[in-house]
């Protein structure tokens, strides 16, 4: 596998500069011909790491995670947001996704993959606004 820190950096620019509010697949996964289909899932994988650590996204956990770990998020303002976030290491999140991802498929349009972005095993993204600290879905 190639060093996929440039297309990580690329990808995390991408994502905050131009699909800020879109759904988790629009907004992070990352297309590049030069990858292949299991460097363009790491990338996505890392590159959402990096998102939840620099505090750019939030996740909500996924709904078939009944009692998963949660908090509620408050803005800048001290504002109760709407939104229910998954309270457990971005590690933890990151393997979640690890193991959700459609097993067997070679592509990003085998169907499996687009079920999966908007099935119940998808956790939903929420982006933080930077100026405000509010989140946007």
């Amino acid at each position: 596998m190639k060093n996929l820190d440039k297309y990580i950096n690329d990808n995390y620019k991408l994502s905050l500069d131009e699909a800020f509010g879109y759904w988790i697949h629009n907004g992070i996964w990352y297309g590049d011909e030069s990858l292949t289909f299991e460097e363009t899932k790491e990338v996505f994988f890392l590159t959402l790491k990096k998102l939840l650590d620099d505090n750019k996204v939030v996740l909500c956990p996924p709904i078939t995670l009944k009692n998963a770990p949660v908090r509620n998020q408050y803005n800048k303002k001290g504002v109760l947001e709407w939104v229910v976030v998954w309270d457990i290491q971005n590690e933890e999140i990151i393997q979640y996704m690890r193991d959700a991802f459609p097993k067997n498929v070679s592509d990003e349009n085998d169907g499996k993959v687009y079920d999966f972005w908007f099935s119940e095993d998808c956790p939903q993204i929420g982006w933080v606004d930077q100026k405000t600290g509010e989140i946007v879905s």
